[in-house]
């Protein structure tokens, strides 16, 4: 995934791939046993505004 950033920047309409709040939900989603197709959903479905 690569660096967090310390603050999120909230971009629209998605958040960026560094967002701390995206950090923390593909770890919840245990996004780290993923890999391919998963993680691609995995991360399209954590960068969504709830």
């Amino acid at each position: 995934m690569g660096k967090v950033k310390k603050k999120c920047c909230r971009s629209s309409p998605k958040r960026c791939k560094s967002c701390p709040v995206v950090a923390l939900r593909l770890k919840k989603a245990g996004a780290n046993k993923l890999s391919g197709k998963k993680f691609a959903r995995a991360m399209k479905l954590a960068r969504v505004y709830p």
